[in-house]
């Protein structure tokens, strides 16, 4: 079933144009601000993949040009992000994380931007045959994000099937400083405002919203990027997660989209959102 989120999805004809190791773009389109990759960096990427198998339907792929251990995670046919083995770094309580990806028009000059404003750069720039320049980031409150210059171009914005990755959300101790922070890199329009029941900060491009900013309790020492996949049904695809090894970190609220948004841990402790979206017209 295909659905659209009110004001932030819109229909596109253009064809698409394959890049190997990244999203399939429509050649010359260009979305700065859009993330439109996500990758899940693993120790066991066996069992990472029997997870999300399990929960999501995801297929994976593993393209003969590929980096050592680097498959693509499919949707009904469809590519949506990467799978690579990372080793876990000493010191670090969980095994995986997801990395979302945003698209940026020149990948020196963000990073530039991400120095300036205390940021810290974890990759520099890097050409990756079969996939664009990309580089990895850190916010000043600690979280990792990547951005990309895709071979292909970005993909246009349409509508989003169950099992795609349908938002994400930024939880940071200082929501108008990342804010500030991710304006100057990806270009985006600030809008501060209730959603979901909640205070909210929006990050958006030419009016499509993109990403979440919400604000993190201090007792909560790590600022991360949840992305959220979009399901039919929360308490169906709650029940498959308990079955394959994950755990609930926060379960569905009345207060909280009806009940309709939860999210969740892998075995390896690799951190997701799921959410039914449900507009006003019932879609």
């Amino acid at each position: 079933m295909k659905r659209l989120l009110a004001a932030a999805f819109v229909l596109a004809a253009l064809g698409a144009a394959a890049s190997p190791l990244g999203p399939d773009g429509a050649p010359g389109t260009r979305l700065p601000g859009k993330f439109v990759w996500y990758d899940l960096a693993t120790e066991d990427p066996a069992a990472s993949r029997a997870f999300y198998g399990a929960v999501f339907g995801w297929k994976f792929s593993d393209p003969p040009d590929a980096p050592a251990s680097y498959a693509i995670i499919e949707n009904a046919g469809a590519k949506v992000g990467g799978i690579f083995r990372r080793v876990r770094p000493a010191g670090a309580r969980v095994g995986a994380r997801w990395l979302s990806v945003m698209s940026v028009a020149d990948a020196a000059k963000a990073v530039k931007v991400a120095r300036e404003r205390g940021g810290q750069v974890l990759v520099p720039p890097t050409v990756v045959p079969g996939r664009g320049t990309h580089a990895v980031l850190r916010d000043p409150d600690g979280a990792p994000f990547g951005v990309i210059v895709n071979d292909g171009g970005d993909p246009t914005d349409t509508p989003v099937a169950d099992g795609d990755f349908f938002w994400l959300d930024l939880f940071t101790h200082d929501t108008a400083k990342a804010a500030a922070f991710y304006a100057a890199i990806g270009g985006y329009e600030v809008d501060v405002g209730e959603a979901a029941g909640r205070r909210r900060t929006l990050l958006a491009t030419d009016g499509v919203a993109r990403a979440g900013i919400a604000h993190l309790a201090a007792d909560y020492d790590k600022a991360t990027w949840v992305p959220y996949v979009l399901v039919d049904d929360v308490p169906a695809t709650l029940a498959r997660v308990a079955k394959a090894g994950g755990k609930v970190l926060i379960a569905p609220r009345p207060d909280l989209l009806d009940g309709n948004v939860a999210v969740v841990s892998d075995p390896q402790g690799g951190v997701i959102g799921i959410v039914n979206w449900i507009d006003g017209s019932g879609k």
